[in-house]
């Protein structure tokens, strides 16, 4: 059985949102993952290496996981989220 899980379709362009995005989740002490469509692909949203990785492999299909708390997304998040 998949595990369904609330996540955030977001983007993210060049390092100065990638240092933003990350400087923004480490206010939190939730553990946050980026991971592919599938699920399959997963990095630390905290870690500015991760998170660059994302955008060279996966880069229109990045979504935000809280590992804490389910479907409980910062605030600040809705500033790189993919319009619907």
């Amino acid at each position: 059985m998949m595990n369904i899980r609330a996540r955030a379709h977001i983007r993210l362009s060049g390092q100065a949102e990638v240092m933003a995005f990350v400087q923004g989740l480490s206010r939190y002490e939730d553990s946050f993952s980026i991971e592919s469509r599938s699920g399959l692909h997963r990095v630390n949203a905290k870690s500015v290496i991760g998170v660059m990785y994302t955008m060279f492999d996966f880069p229109d299909e990045m979504y935000l996981v809280n590992d804490t708390r389910d479907g409980v997304i910062p605030a600040f998040v809705d500033q790189f989220r993919m319009p619907a």
